[in-house]
């Protein structure tokens, strides 16, 4: 694995570091194009943009922090080393629905369409960020003796490389979001769609990863997915009696 991209003088970048902002720049600039081709403002997806990327960062990083709290006893200031990995993407994704939510109510910016216009461009930029995990040996699968099998950095058997089978899945799910907002839709179909199929997706990745552990059956992440699953069905009833109401 190649977890340092390169040293230039005594400055080190690092390559899980460099997915995730080349993930946050094509998702910044296709947020801004799609704006264009909408009539919504270009200037507040972009704002919207930034709040979701400063606000799952932070979630990202303290769910995980929290969840390996041994290791940062008596060395506080790792916790501030991101750029080396460490980021669960369920805590940023909370963190930044929550922080958006509240922003766009107190702006009021229409919070459903923005989740709309970001909908394929999410999974787009996951996928990015998953190739940094590759590279960064993390959130391996489980030890395989199939020929995909990954021997990654600190490791001695391979593992399945559950980090390209879930940038896999994501890219056709962003691709299949991309089409299906083609069409004019109901303000939030599309984000539904969106947290209904990496939710199931989600949950049987998660068969094969080899860095959880498991609670009443089912990993942190399944238990999320599920709850990420039926909130998306909640949601849609929600949407659809709305537009009901509309109508009658």
């Amino acid at each position: 694995m190649h977890p340092v991209l390169f040293h230039f003088y005594a400055l080190t970048i690092y390559t899980y570091g460099f997915f995730v902002a080349l993930a946050v720049l094509i998702a910044y600039f296709l947020a801004h194009l799609r704006a264009r081709a909408t009539d919504l403002d270009p200037s507040i997806a972009a704002d919207f943009v930034f709040v979701l990327f400063v606000s799952g960062v932070i979630g990202a990083r303290c769910f995980y922090v929290f969840q390996h709290l041994e290791d940062y006893q008596g060395q506080l200031l790792k916790i501030f080393s991101i750029p080396e990995g460490g980021l669960v993407w369920y805590g940023g994704f909370l963190m930044a629905a929550l922080t958006g939510l509240v922003i766009a109510l107190w702006k009021r910016w229409p919070f459903l369409r923005l989740c709309d216009l970001l909908a394929p461009i999410i999974p787009l930029a996951h996928a990015i960020g998953r190739f940094g995990c590759f590279f960064n040996g993390c959130c391996f699968g489980r030890p395989t003796h199939s020929r995909v099998g990954v021997v990654f950095e600190y490791g001695d058997v391979p593992r399945l490389p559950t980090q390209l089978f879930e940038a896999a899945g994501l890219l056709v799910l962003s691709l299949g979001l991309f089409y299906f907002s083609r069409k004019k839709r109901l303000a939030g179909e599309s984000f539904i769609l969106y947290l209904a199929g990496y939710g199931v997706f989600r949950f049987f990745i998660e068969f094969l990863r080899g860095d959880q552990k498991g609670y009443y059956f089912l990993t942190v992440p399944q238990w999320t997915s599920v709850l990420l699953f039926f909130g998306a069905l909640f949601l849609f009833v929600m949407i659809q009696k709305n537009q009901r109401r509309k109508q009658s």
